[in-house]
């Protein structure tokens, strides 16, 4: 689940993740309606709730809490999939200076939404997802080198969408989600330093 995934990820980071519920308390298990709650999500609102959870953050942190957690006040947007897609969007139309980790979401390929970006970014895909070929892939990975941005983007062999199901993935050393689990771990160790 992303509540465990964002758990682990602030286990072995040593600092605080949230999972903000952008559907807005809205949740299913028939995939129908978790495709349609993602095609009608708007970024725009996307947008105000995710500068809400930082602004709340900001303003509520302790001078300690602060100092000491996601390298002196840096900030990540993750998200998987639906999430993906949005954190890359949030971060090149709200947040600039924050790095981007997206986990098989959908990419941002235009060359001048990427250059309002200062801070990199890391791409995590399956070679054998439908959602986003390889050539669109090819196409994300051609743009933030255009834009110039730091980036690391890699595509795992043999996995399509949502191939990292859960923290269990990860204890058991499976392949190859630890390895992409290591990819975005390394990432944001790396950003914040």
């Amino acid at each position: 689940s992303i509540c465990q995934k964002a758990q682990g990820l602030a286990d072995d980071l040593g600092c605080l993740v949230i999972a903000p519920d952008t559907f807005r308390g809205t949740s299913t298990s028939f995939i129908p309606k978790a495709i349609w709650l993602a095609l009608t999500t708007p970024q725009e609102r996307v947008n105000d709730d995710l500068d809400a959870v930082l602004d709340h953050y900001c303003t509520t942190a302790t001078a300690s809490t602060a100092a000491t957690t996601a390298g002196k006040n840096k900030v990540a947007i993750m998200g998987f999939c639906y999430g993906g897609g949005k954190a890359i969007r949030y971060t090149t139309q709200r947040r600039p200076d924050a790095a981007t980790v997206v986990w098989y979401g959908n990419p941002v390929t235009n060359v001048d939404e990427l250059k309002s970006l200062q801070a990199p970014v890391c791409g995590i895909f399956g070679r054998d997802d439908v959602q986003f070929p390889m050539s669109l892939l090819d196409k994300f990975q051609t743009a933030l080198n255009e834009a110039q941005i730091d980036n690391v983007v890699r595509i795992y062999d043999g996995v399509g969408h949502a191939f990292w199901t859960g923290m269990d993935q990860i204890e058991r050393g499976d392949e190859p989600q630890t390895s992409a689990y290591l990819q975005c771990t390394d990432f944001l160790k790396q950003f914040f330093g």
